[in-house]
């Protein structure tokens, strides 16, 4: 009878183990943020960065991911806006295309000039519970020499 017990014992403790192991690998998966956004928002990031860049390039950094802010500072951000004529004129979206980002799916969106044709690209990240501009990249020629 000793023999039963505690075999029952031990299939409850399998049987907890089981359900805690499996509850926290279902909540790690359901927490994490998302790594793409919608279409729809993650356009209306990357057009109010854009905007911003236009009229107040120190404001659209402050709009920007914490890894965009870690990568470029906002004295050089600044710099580089007012001196790269691409991002002085209102660019159409192009298209849209997955990356992967340290093995996640991230989106990149392609926004084109219409006057030179050429393309810059935005990607979209997920902080504070928004999508911002994680990483811009413009045309090598746009590029300003630091």
């Amino acid at each position: 009878m000793a023999e039963a017990a505690r075999v029952r014992q031990m299939l409850l403790a399998i049987g907890v183990l089981i359900v805690l192991v499996g509850g926290y690998v279902a909540a790690k998966h359901w927490m994490q943020p998302p790594t793409q956004p919608p279409l729809d928002e993650g356009q209306i990031a990357a057009e109010a960065f854009l905007a911003a860049t236009r009229t107040d390039p120190g404001k659209a950094w402050d709009a920007t991911t914490a890894e965009f802010k870690s990568i470029e500072g906002r004295e050089s951000f600044i710099r580089q806006a007012k001196a790269a004529p691409i991002l002085k004129e209102p660019l159409k979206f192009n298209s849209t295309q997955t990356v992967e980002v340290q093995k996640h799916p991230r989106t990149e969106l392609l926004y084109q000039s219409p006057t030179t044709g050429k393309s810059i690209r935005l990607l979209i990240g997920y902080e504070g519970g928004q999508w911002k501009v994680d990483r811009l990249t413009l045309p090598m020629e746009a590029a300003v020499k630091k």
